[in-house]
């Protein structure tokens, strides 16, 4: 699996417009084959594209990561424009 179709799929997954779509490092590793999620969610926001991430405190005690793509912040925004790339959330606020 190529690492940019895992990417865009990430994306469809989060683009989802119903309600808050969230996912967590786990749950990306084994639903689209990304081995490093924080890369990929990196590489989406230098796109352009306000993802989020939540800090989760598991039941076991054990700590993780989820994302969600979110309405994108007035720095966000300016930071995008700052780098030529236009700043995106979605598709319904």
């Amino acid at each position: 699996m190529s690492t940019v179709s895992a990417k865009s799929r990430l994306l469809a997954f989060l683009q989802k417009t119903t309600g808050y779509n969230t996912l967590s490092v786990v749950q990306a590793r084994r639903r689209f084959g990304i081995q490093n999620v924080s890369a990929a969610v990196n590489s989406l926001r230098n796109e352009g594209y306000s993802i989020y991430t939540n800090k989760l405190t598991r039941a076991s005690g054990r700590k993780g990561f989820e994302y969600r793509l979110g309405r994108p912040s007035r720095s966000f925004i300016a930071k995008c424009e700052m780098n030529g790339v236009i700043a995106k959330g979605p598709v319904t606020y």
